[in-house]
């Protein structure tokens, strides 16, 4: 009689904790149903977390590539922005000057040059662009407003202007300013970095460089153009007409040179743009395939899933079935 009480306490138990496994597996896929995800990923993995922890790495890569390529889209597209509207403020400018100084036209001369004042202050102030906090034309030193303003800048060539004994004694110094290595545009006028931006990494494969810089020679002529024309505009310096159309020739055909060097920044900007689109959809392609790659580990399949909870369902009902048999069994029926 004992034995028999042991057996039935035995088979209770059983029922209970195959009753008990049944139900949790119930829970388990019908979260997984409604979520998509596994419900227990160290036990469906066993253990190894490498292959997800692999993807993951590649998933925060791309997204740092992304952030990157957001900050970086935002700067080239103000660096084309502003070397467009430099090329508009000087565009015709050196054909009109050169044509007009070389046929003598006085009166077309002055039309021309009445406002080179506030197309220098116009192009210095580009150059001074700031997007987000960063200054485009600074190079490395991108928190650093690269150049001084543009009337300070014209009143070092009027000094030029005031002291000189000659145009050519006065041009000699005004390319001096600008151009010689440690001159005054160097140690007055320009504060930005001594280097470019280089080898910006945009994709696994892909770097690119913002080469544009306020102290660039091409950026320093073209100043030094317009602060030469604005100077003539004035009138402060004594010239003869002829020195004053020679004068404006030269700074013409320099600022002719000027506007054909701001198409080639353009162009090379557009490549720039042209790197990061590209980038981006690369960058796309490998998510798509990663996500595909993590979803198969870290979700599960919605077909799998209802398939077993379907299996899950019929065993516990067959549980009911079996149990409820079980407890209604009597000696008697057997004697």
């Amino acid at each position: 009689m004992n034995f028999g009480s042991l057996s039935d306490l035995g088979q209770n138990l059983m029922l209970r904790r195959q009753s008990a496994g049944l139900k949790a597996n119930l829970a388990r896929l019908t979260n997984e149903l409604t979520t998509g995800e596994r419900h227990d990923l160290s036990t469906h993995l066993r253990g190894g977390f490498g292959p997800l922890a692999g993807l993951e790495r590649s998933l925060s890569r791309l997204d740092a590539f992304e952030q990157a390529r957001n900050g970086l889209d935002q700067k080239v597209t103000g660096i084309q922005t502003g070397l467009q509207a430099m090329q508009s403020a000087i565009s015709t400018l050196g054909a009109d000057l050169t044509s007009a100084a070389s046929l003598g036209q006085a009166a077309v001369i002055e039309a021309k040059i009445f406002d080179a004042p506030d197309k220098l202050n116009q192009v210095v102030s580009y150059l001074n662009t700031e997007v987000s906090g960063q200054y485009l034309f600074s190079g490395t030193a991108s928190q650093q407003r690269p150049l001084v303003d543009g009337d300070e800048i014209l009143d070092h060539i009027r000094y030029f202007a005031g002291t000189a004994s000659n145009v050519s004694d006065f041009t000699t110094q005004v390319e001096s300013w600008f151009h010689d290595s440690g001159g005054g545009f160097d140690t007055v006028a320009y504060a930005g970095g001594d280097a470019i931006q280089s080898d910006i990494q945009i994709s696994n494969t892909q770097k690119v460089s913002l080469s544009a810089k306020a102290d660039d020679p091409s950026f320093r002529s073209m100043l030094k153009s317009l602060a030469i024309v604005a100077i003539v505009s004035e009138g402060t310096m004594s010239m003869s007409d002829d020195e004053k159309q020679a004068l404006l020739v030269q700074a013409g055909e320099q600022l002719i040179t000027s506007e054909g060097e701001l198409i080639n920044m353009q162009r090379d900007t557009g490549r720039i743009e042209a790197a990061l689109g590209e980038a981006g959809v690369s960058d796309s392609v490998e998510r798509g395939v990663l996500e595909m790659a993590k979803s198969k580990i870290v979700y599960a399949d919605p077909f799998e899933t209802a398939s077993e909870l379907e299996a899950v369902q019929f065993q516990i009902e067959s549980l009911y079935v079996l149990t409820a048999r079980t407890s209604q069994l009597r000696l008697s029926d057997y004697i």
